[in-house]
Protein backbone atom coordinates (compact mmCIF):
# COMPACT_ATOMS: atom_id res chain seq x y z
CA UNK A 1 0.00 0.00 0.00
CA UNK A 2 3.01 2.40 0.92
CA UNK A 3 4.62 1.80 -2.15
CA UNK A 4 1.36 1.99 -4.45
CA UNK A 5 0.96 5.71 -2.62
CA UNK A 6 3.85 6.81 -2.89
CA UNK A 7 4.17 6.12 -6.96
CA UNK A 8 2.78 8.98 -8.55
CA UNK A 9 2.58 6.57 -11.59
CA UNK A 10 -0.47 4.29 -10.13
CA UNK A 11 -3.51 5.42 -12.03
CA UNK A 12 -5.47 4.05 -9.22
CA UNK A 13 -4.04 6.11 -6.26
CA UNK A 14 -4.29 8.81 -8.86
CA UNK A 15 -8.07 8.45 -8.84
CA UNK A 16 -8.41 7.92 -5.45
CA UNK A 17 -6.66 11.17 -4.84
CA UNK A 18 -8.49 12.87 -7.66
CA UNK A 19 -11.64 12.01 -6.49
CA UNK A 20 -10.80 13.60 -2.84
CA UNK A 21 -9.93 16.20 -4.25
CA UNK A 22 -12.77 16.67 -6.07
CA UNK A 23 -15.46 16.44 -3.50
CA UNK A 24 -13.06 17.55 -0.82
CA UNK A 25 -14.81 16.42 2.24
CA UNK A 26 -14.03 17.80 6.36
CA UNK A 27 -13.59 14.50 7.59
CA UNK A 28 -12.61 10.85 5.83
CA UNK A 29 -13.07 7.48 7.14
CA UNK A 30 -10.84 5.00 5.07
CA UNK A 31 -11.31 1.24 4.75
CA UNK A 32 -8.88 -1.05 3.26
CA UNK A 33 -5.58 1.20 3.93
CA UNK A 34 -2.83 -1.04 5.53
CA UNK A 35 -2.02 -0.23 8.99
CA UNK A 36 1.50 0.47 10.42
CA UNK A 37 2.69 1.26 14.02
CA UNK A 38 3.87 5.13 12.55
CA UNK A 39 1.27 5.76 10.38
CA UNK A 40 3.78 6.06 6.98
CA UNK A 41 1.06 4.82 4.69
CA UNK A 42 -1.97 7.37 5.93
CA UNK A 43 0.43 10.39 5.80
CA UNK A 44 1.73 9.59 2.43
CA UNK A 45 -1.73 9.84 1.50
CA UNK A 46 -2.39 12.76 3.19
CA UNK A 47 0.90 14.34 1.46
CA UNK A 48 -0.34 13.32 -1.99
CA UNK A 49 -3.92 15.00 -0.89
CA UNK A 50 -1.99 17.88 -0.04
CA UNK A 51 -0.13 18.48 -3.27
CA UNK A 52 -3.94 18.21 -4.94
CA UNK A 53 -4.54 20.79 -2.77
CA UNK A 54 -6.86 19.10 0.04
CA UNK A 55 -5.09 19.01 3.31
CA UNK A 56 -5.94 16.78 6.40
CA UNK A 57 -3.65 17.63 9.27
CA UNK A 58 -5.51 15.04 11.74
CA UNK A 59 -5.16 11.36 11.37
CA UNK A 60 -6.66 8.44 12.86
CA UNK A 61 -6.00 4.81 13.23
CA UNK A 62 -5.36 2.14 15.60
CA UNK A 63 -4.14 -1.17 14.59
CA UNK A 64 -6.76 -3.05 13.26
CA UNK A 65 -8.28 -7.37 13.39
CA UNK A 66 -7.25 -7.93 10.14
CA UNK A 67 -4.27 -10.30 9.93
CA UNK A 68 -4.45 -10.99 13.97
CA UNK A 69 -3.65 -14.84 14.18
CA UNK A 70 -6.13 -16.23 16.38
CA UNK A 71 -3.79 -19.91 16.82
CA UNK A 72 -6.75 -21.81 15.21
CA UNK A 73 -7.43 -23.02 12.28
CA UNK A 74 -10.43 -21.23 11.62
CA UNK A 75 -11.09 -21.97 7.86
CA UNK A 76 -10.69 -26.03 8.58
CA UNK A 77 -8.45 -26.22 5.88
CA UNK A 78 -5.70 -28.24 8.29
CA UNK A 79 -3.40 -25.65 8.92
CA UNK A 80 -2.95 -22.95 10.96
CA UNK A 81 -1.92 -19.19 10.26
CA UNK A 82 -3.51 -18.43 6.94
CA UNK A 83 -5.15 -15.43 6.01
CA UNK A 84 -8.51 -16.76 7.10
CA UNK A 85 -7.19 -18.17 10.30
CA UNK A 86 -6.68 -14.44 11.61
CA UNK A 87 -9.74 -12.82 13.47
CA UNK A 88 -10.12 -10.76 10.23
CA UNK A 89 -9.10 -12.14 6.39
CA UNK A 90 -5.78 -10.77 6.45
CA UNK A 91 -2.51 -12.33 5.19
CA UNK A 92 -0.28 -9.74 7.31
CA UNK A 93 -1.05 -7.80 10.70
CA UNK A 94 -3.06 -5.03 9.72
CA UNK A 95 -3.84 -5.79 6.06
CA UNK A 96 -7.21 -3.62 5.22
CA UNK A 97 -7.60 -1.93 7.95
CA UNK A 98 -8.95 1.33 8.88
CA UNK A 99 -8.12 5.22 9.23
CA UNK A 100 -9.50 8.78 9.57
CA UNK A 101 -7.98 11.69 7.69
CA UNK A 102 -9.79 14.81 8.61
CA UNK A 103 -9.62 19.02 8.37
CA UNK A 104 -11.02 19.01 12.13
CA UNK A 105 -8.98 17.83 15.62
CA UNK A 106 -9.54 14.38 16.50
CA UNK A 107 -8.98 13.21 20.47
CA UNK A 108 -7.53 10.34 20.05
CA UNK A 109 -7.48 9.90 23.69
CA UNK A 110 -11.12 10.10 24.10
CA UNK A 111 -11.56 7.98 21.08
CA UNK A 112 -12.84 4.48 22.84
CA UNK A 113 -12.11 1.35 20.28
CA UNK A 114 -13.82 -1.64 20.85
CA UNK A 115 -12.54 -3.72 17.97
CA UNK A 116 -11.73 -6.02 20.94
CA UNK A 117 -15.20 -6.95 21.59
CA UNK A 118 -15.72 -10.98 21.75
CA UNK A 119 -18.96 -11.88 19.12
CA UNK A 120 -20.31 -13.77 22.16
CA UNK A 121 -20.61 -10.88 24.40
CA UNK A 122 -22.99 -9.75 22.35
CA UNK A 123 -26.40 -9.96 23.17
CA UNK A 124 -28.66 -11.92 20.85
CA UNK A 125 -25.77 -12.59 18.61
CA UNK A 126 -26.30 -15.72 16.44
CA UNK A 127 -23.06 -17.07 17.02
CA UNK A 128 -24.48 -20.27 17.34
CA UNK A 129 -25.25 -20.35 13.41
CA UNK A 130 -21.73 -20.03 12.73
CA UNK A 131 -20.97 -23.68 13.50
CA UNK A 132 -17.57 -22.55 15.59
CA UNK A 133 -15.72 -24.97 17.22
CA UNK A 134 -15.99 -23.85 21.32
CA UNK A 135 -12.08 -22.79 21.03
CA UNK A 136 -12.98 -20.40 18.65
CA UNK A 137 -16.39 -19.06 19.81
CA UNK A 138 -14.09 -17.74 23.30
CA UNK A 139 -11.74 -16.14 21.10
CA UNK A 140 -13.63 -14.49 17.35
CA UNK A 141 -13.70 -10.80 17.88
CA UNK A 142 -17.08 -9.39 16.12
CA UNK A 143 -15.21 -6.89 14.05
CA UNK A 144 -13.62 -8.09 11.08
CA UNK A 145 -11.55 -4.88 11.32
CA UNK A 146 -12.05 -2.32 13.51
CA UNK A 147 -15.51 -0.79 15.65
CA UNK A 148 -14.19 2.64 17.52
CA UNK A 149 -16.06 5.56 18.72
CA UNK A 150 -14.15 8.79 17.72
Amino acid sequence: MLRDILRDQDPQVAAVVQVIATTAPDILVLSGIDFDLGLAALSALADRLATAGQTYPYRFATRPNTGMGTGLDLDGNGRRGDARDAQGFGRFSGEGGMAILSRFPIDAAAARDFSGFLWRDLPGNLLSGARLAPEAEALQRLSTTAHWDV
